[in-house]
């Protein structure tokens, strides 16, 4: 089995598909960066003046993962997303990732960056969280990967961080 993004529409290709959603000021909205000189992808979505957050749960044994391989090898599962700001606007973003026992709950292990605040007249460019998950223990399930970003002048639209290019990945053997 080789390694392949286990989330599901990483960058709008099927609109707001797969994809548990909270919106605040105007919500999400899907925007094309084809011929951009700062794009890393066709699409992405772009939030609002109040927080946005987006997230998917992964269900690693239905990805194919038995929880017998996972106890005993505890393959890194790393995590990457890309995330930027209009020049025009400043914006804020944030990513939790969490690795969830069998019962959905209980969190194995966790990753949180710092809220990153990009300012009003910024260069425009994306920039790359990434993160491997290693010796994280037994009786992980699920990857819970959740995102927000939002505007910081509290423009109408959709002026706030948009995200694209998400991706949770397990190694394999």
């Amino acid at each position: 089995m080789a390694s392949r993004n286990l989330l599901k529409n990483p960058s709008a290709s099927e609109g707001f598909s797969h994809w548990q959603i909270e919106n605040d000021g105007d919500g999400w909205e899907i925007v094309d960066l084809e011929g951009s000189s700062v794009a890393v992808a066709p699409r992405a979505f772009a939030s609002s003046y109040g927080w946005c957050a987006k997230w998917q749960t992964i269900d690693l044994y239905d990805e194919g993962f038995s929880k017998q391989y996972l106890d005993q090898n505890q393959p890194e599962i790393s995590i990457s997303d890309w995330y930027g700001g209009r020049k025009d606007c400043g914006c804020q973003y944030e990513i939790c990732v969490t690795l969830l026992a069998s019962d959905e709950k209980e969190i194995i292990a966790e990753y949180k960056e710092a809220p990153d605040y990009i300012p009003k007249g910024n260069d425009g460019s994306y920039h790359q969280v990434w993160h491997v998950f290693r010796n994280y223990g037994p009786d992980v399930r699920y990857v819970k990967f959740f995102h927000k970003g939002k505007d910081t002048l509290t423009w109408a639209g959709h002026y706030g961080a948009r995200v694209t290019n998400s991706s949770v990945t397990v190694k394999n053997p």
